[in-house]
């Protein structure tokens, strides 16, 4: 397993607050994505996507050679409950979304929505997107069409408040509480709590494929390269920088942000 290209950049252009992170070692390849905190909360003075993710990753790291999926879910959950206080409600627990390449089983772990590709994977396979985050940006974009009608905003003009954000809080502040829950709005992430197997997704990959690219979910298309990864971006954020059209999701680009989210790319050479 070889590195061809990495890359991490948070929204925000500072590395020291990106949610976001890469972890290789000689048997796993891994992107992190640690969910955005809405809460406030901190945790060793961090925001709780920092604070999952950090745990993910070095559980990663520790993981023995040859482990299955399910002690690999088993690791991470129980290195970020043991950094939380287990009387946190679900709705406000820290959490991330994991993605696991495993060379010795030549398989893809995917617990979330960090996506992967390889030649000849159909995007709706390797990049799947929750249901409950669907509603929630389709709800958003209704609410800001609404507020262009009445003439409250511009959508020429990107700004700091953004009151469709702030109505689809309604649903984003609770969505946790339907993690790691079997039901139509169910979703798995690495929050603490154990993540049922049946949301745990195995994804053999072919003996064809040579080449594997896993990328978090602020990379919108995950391009053969890198470059063409960020190129696709550029070009979305300059059309809909809203992101309530192509990019549709819970937040857009604010002032000062270099994209709506945190990002890492990894291509490797199985």
């Amino acid at each position: 397993m070889e590195i061809v290209e990495q890359f991490v950049l948070g929204k925000s252009g500072d590395p020291h607050v990106c949610e976001d992170s890469v972890v290789v070692t000689a048997e796993y390849a891994a992107v992190i994505d640690g969910a955005t905190d809405v809460s406030g909360r901190c945790y060793g003075g961090a925001a709780g996507g920092w604070w999952a993710m950090r745990a993910c990753r070095d559980a990663v790291q520790q993981l023995p050679h040859d482990v299955d999926p399910h002690r690999a879910v088993t690791a991470m959950t129980s290195e970020l409950a043991a950094r939380l206080d287990s009387g946190l409600a679900a709705a406000e627990r820290p959490s991330a979304a994991v993605t696991i390449y495993s060379q010795a089983r030549r398989e893809i772990w995917q617990i979330g929505d960090v996506g992967f590709s390889y030649s000849g994977l159909p995007a709706s396979v390797g990049q799947p997107r929750k249901r409950v985050d669907r509603v929630a940006a389709s709800f958003r974009a209704a609410v800001l069409a609404a507020e262009a009608a009445a003439g409250t905003i511009s959508m020429d003009r990107v700004v700091e408040a953004d009151p469709g954000r702030l109505a689809a809080r309604a649903l984003t502040g609770r969505q946790g509480a339907v993690r790691n829950s079997i039901g139509p709005y169910g979703f798995a992430g690495i929050d603490g709590r154990p993540v049922p197997p049946s949301l745990a997704v195995v994804h053999p990959v072919p003996d064809r494929i040579d080449e594997l690219i896993i990328a978090s979910d602020g990379y919108p298309v995950i391009g053969e390269t890198l470059a063409a990864s960020e190129s696709k971006l550029a070009l979305l954020l300059a059309k809909d920088p809203w992101c309530v059209a192509e990019l549709a999701g819970t937040k857009g680009l604010l002032p000062g942000q270099v994209s709506f989210d945190d990002r890492a790319y990894l291509r490797i050479r199985l």
